[in-house]
């Protein structure tokens, strides 16, 4: 049994399919046969490549955060006082740039969906993308957190 094959018979036993980054979403689990379950495991990679984009790519905070970011990139925000957030958790990152942070991690983010989208190549699985684009995205509420934080307190004083 191959990719599609898998597909098409969850569907006719009416499993939704879905993805989560790199998790296979299948409702209601219980439809799905025991003996189905080793050719979804073998085949997971190329059943989430025939799956619309993640969930992530449509929620509304993300569609907040990207319009923000876009918003800051294509005016170019820089800071006369820099902002300091942590990129990844062990990784401070201090700038005034902010139009040209947001800029660079839209890019990352593109990329990241492009090549999963495509499948990657080599060692750059879906799955190494779907984590470069969760990472874009943390940086970006990062740098939006703290610009926020620093707005506000602007504002009180």
């Amino acid at each position: 049994m191959n990719a599609v094959q898998i597909v098409e018979t969850l569907l006719d036993l009416g499993v939704s399919l879905g993805s989560d980054g790199s998790k296979l979403l299948l409702e209601p689990g219980s439809r799905v046969p025991p003996e189905l379950v080793p050719d979804i495991h073998r085949y997971k990679l190329e059943i989430l490549q025939r799956l619309p984009s993640p969930t992530i790519a449509c929620e509304e905070p993300t569609a907040t955060l990207l319009a923000w970011a876009a918003e800051a990139a294509e005016t170019d925000l820089t800071l006369l006082e820099p902002v300091q957030f942590l990129e990844t958790p062990m990784r401070p990152y201090t700038t005034t740039e902010v139009g040209l942070y947001c800029r660079q991690q839209l890019k990352y983010l593109s990329l990241a969906r492009s090549n999963k989208t495509t499948g990657g190549w080599g060692r750059f699985t879906p799955e190494w993308w779907t984590e470069m684009e969760v990472n874009s995205l943390e940086a970006l509420t990062a740098i939006k957190a703290s610009v926020d934080e620093r707005d506000s307190h602007g504002e009180a004083q």
